[in-house]
């Protein structure tokens, strides 16, 4: 017997959505987690980058030569 509809059945769709979501469900933890570490590591940058230019506004300030001052 020949059919002549083509199509899914419902069970080759509910086997593909498990599929689906077996594999999301293990992918997407580990994805939130490389994000949120790529977060904390540009927040750390940020941080050290602040306080490197803190460092040499300091040191500039310090040793800045006043040149209205005739010597």
């Amino acid at each position: 017997m020949i059919f002549k509809y083509k199509g899914f059945t419902l069970a080759e769709v509910l086997v593909t959505l498990g599929i689906i979501g077996v594999v999301s469900a293990m992918t997407v933890p580990t994805l939130m987690q490389n994000h949120q570490r790529k977060a904390y590591i540009t927040q750390l940058h940020k941080v050290y980058n602040e306080f490197t230019q803190a460092a040499v506004m300091v040191l500039n300030d310090n040793n800045a030569i006043n040149l209205t001052k005739p010597i």
